[in-house]
């Protein structure tokens, strides 16, 4: 066996319009658009996260969403019911609200549907280094 290295490098969104979902997970995540060289860029999109080296590349398929999904975005805040809301305002749609297990949070869908939630602080050293969203 070789030394090797190896990291995550993305998370993976399908969509079915690689414009929307960019401007939709722009948003969501403070993220900006990387450059993806041609023909790729027919098909996938890249998001850098501001404060990590984990990549959102934005997979556009025509495949329908058939099921919950087996891996998804927790995005935590200070402020649950405003974070909510803000990501509404950008087009998700609030789907489940879970109070079980000591914990209180929201599941949300993206446009295209997919689950995504939004928790209380985890990391709260994390998270302080982030610029509050502006009202």
């Amino acid at each position: 066996m070789t030394n090797h290295r190896s990291r995550l490098c993305h998370f993976v969104i399908d969509c079915d319009d690689l414009d929307q979902a960019v401007a939709f997970w722009k948003s969501a995540l403070d993220a900006a658009e990387e450059p993806i060289g041609e023909p790729s860029r027919q098909v996938y999109r890249r998001l850098r996260l501001p404060d990590s080296d984990i990549r959102i590349l934005l997979q556009r398929t025509d495949d329908p969403k058939a099921a919950k999904e087996r891996m998804h975005l927790d995005i935590e805040t200070d402020d649950v019911e405003a974070e909510v809301k803000r990501l509404e305002a950008l087009g998700a749609a609030r789907w489940d609200h879970q109070t079980e297990r000591g914990f209180d949070f929201w599941v949300l869908r993206d446009p295209w549907g997919n689950e995504f939630c939004v928790l209380q602080t985890t990391f709260p050293e994390l998270l302080a280094r982030r610029s509050p969203w502006r009202a």
